[in-house]
């Protein structure tokens, strides 16, 4: 039987693909699932893992939709013909924008988003001019 995490990413991996019309690079998605595989396994890696999975799965599947939908925007406004790395990091920062700012109501909204090495300090800037604040949780 499979573990929580691993089932956690498998479903979101199967969402950002999902959200993407053009094909996505395999070592650019495998880094990507590598920097955010530690906190899965903080989150869900133990014995409340599946109580938790149910109450925060579906924003994180949101989330994975989201991503793939960005970085399909990116890959299709650079004229690429697959998703890289460059469309994956730059998709990754606006998600992470959002789970900056939204954790500023809904404090576990952070804790998907930590420990990423990029920053997201303009999106988060960008989010805060134009999208309007999170709805209290």
């Amino acid at each position: 039987m499979k573990r929580m995490p691993d089932l956690a990413i498998n479903e979101c991996v199967r969402e950002l693909r999902a959200a993407c019309r053009l094909p996505i690079d395999p070592p650019a998605l495998e880094m990507i699932v590598d920097w955010l595989r530690p906190n899965f396994e903080k989150i869900l890696g133990h014995h409340e893992g599946a109580r938790r999975w149910a109450d925060h799965g579906q924003r994180m599947r949101d989330n994975a939709r989201h991503l793939g939908g960005f970085a399909d925007f990116f890959a299709s406004h650079a004229d690429a013909s697959s998703i890289g790395v460059e469309e994956l990091t730059r998709a990754l920062q606006v998600i992470r924008a959002d789970c900056t700012v939204r954790s500023e109501r809904a404090p576990v909204a952070f804790e998907y988003c930590t420990g990423l090495p990029l920053s997201s300090t303009a999106a988060e800037e960008f989010l805060q001019a134009v999208a309007p604040p999170p709805e209290l949780v």
